[in-house]
């Protein structure tokens, strides 16, 4: 049993959308170093689960606590501004004191990208931008939806290092993916709380 602390708890939360209750009385913890994998059908609540998660929207009941500054959050828009440049992007970003780390960027392939107009990236590409600039190592919790959406194996490989690295060093972990998991990760499978 951890006596230490959660980053982040959770008691008995519900979550609407809408009309419609997805999640009722879901509770979990989630302390440094760990993951969680959170599987599902479309609709089942992956990415609504994960907003809440981050505080952007709000739970029905429950109780969820969080720090928010001590989160990044990375939903299913990659956050670019289409006619920069993808080092212009990064100079916006770090004018709000967002700055990627050198060694996510590099293994994430930046160096390739950074004189293409932000319009011009395949989705990938921008994934892979936008995982560079929430994947920091300051950030105690990293929420990622679909984080592997997009990337080739090589990326996908990369990236999978970049995750097992931060947990290794104390971040925490939830992520939605169907495609792939990271070995020691806790799975929450939404499919069969229905």
């Amino acid at each position: 049993m951890n006596t230490v602390s959660p980053l982040l708890h959770a008691d008995a939360i519900s979550i609407a959308r809408g009309d419609s209750l997805l999640i009722e009385a879901l509770s979990l913890s989630l302390h440094a170093g760990e993951a969680l994998h959170v599987r599902g059908d479309n609709g089942a609540g992956k990415s609504t689960l994960l907003l809440a998660l981050a505080g952007l929207i709000p739970i029905a009941d429950g109780t969820l606590e969080v720090e928010a500054e001590a989160l990044a959050f990375l939903g299913h828009d990659n956050g670019l501004m289409p006619d920069l440049t993808v080092a212009e992007n990064l100079a916006v970003y770090a004018g709000s004191g967002i700055s990627p780390d050198p060694a996510t960027a590099q293994a994430l392939g930046l160096d390739d990208l950074t004189d293409k107009p932000a319009k011009t990236l395949s989705f990938g590409q921008s994934r892979r931008v936008a995982l560079a600039l929430t994947c920091l190592p300051g950030k105690a919790i990293w929420l990622l939806d679909e984080p592997f959406a997009g990337l080739d194996q090589q990326s996908a490989a990369n990236l999978t290092g970049i995750l097992v690295s931060a947990l290794d060093a104390g971040t925490a972990l939830v992520f939605s993916s169907h495609e792939r998991s990271i070995e020691g990760a806790t799975t929450l499978d939404l499919d069969q709380r229905v």
